[in-house]
């Protein structure tokens, strides 16, 4: 029988492949600069690296504990998340990278409101590196739309 590990939030014996929140706050502390239009506001909250960007009255937050989980919030409760359990050093920085980019171009103007879908509420597209990314409401606003209450 093989040995099992507790693994959770990249602690365990193999951390060396996990990225914590700390460097993760590091790396958008980096992100971050290069955003001289927009406010921006880094923080270690909950066990997660925060990044707020912000324009005038839209905003969006991009946090992630470093590995497993990356996620985008904006001001309309729209967002984006992915959880990849195998996700190394190399790939939490690509993902950080583009959910960054996902928050900038959403602030900046560069989404469009799509209809409801199959399961009610609307969802947000966000243009950005060539590719349409789609934000949607949380599950319980959608329910909510989808029998009316």
């Amino acid at each position: 029988m093989g040995e099992r590990r507790f693994e959770w939030g990249g602690l365990s014996a193999d951390r060396a492949e996990y990225v914590t929140a700390a460097e993760a706050l590091a790396m958008l502390d980096v992100l971050a600069v290069a955003q001289a239009d927009l406010d921006v506001t880094t923080e270690l909250r909950g066990g997660a690296a925060r990044a707020r960007f912000a324009r005038g009255e839209r905003w969006a937050v991009v946090s992630t504990p470093g590995s497993r989980w990356f996620s985008v919030e904006v001001d309309s409760g729209h967002r984006t998340q992915l959880i990849d359990a195998a996700s190394s050093k190399d790939d939490s920085a690509r993902l950080l990278a583009l959910y960054v980019d996902i928050a900038e171009a959403y602030v900046r103007g560069e989404a469009a409101p799509n209809r409801g879908g199959v399961l009610g509420g609307s969802t947000v597209s966000v243009e950005t590196n060539g590719r349409s990314v789609v934000l949607t409401p949380p599950l319980g606003r959608r329910l909510r739309a989808l029998f009316g209450r």
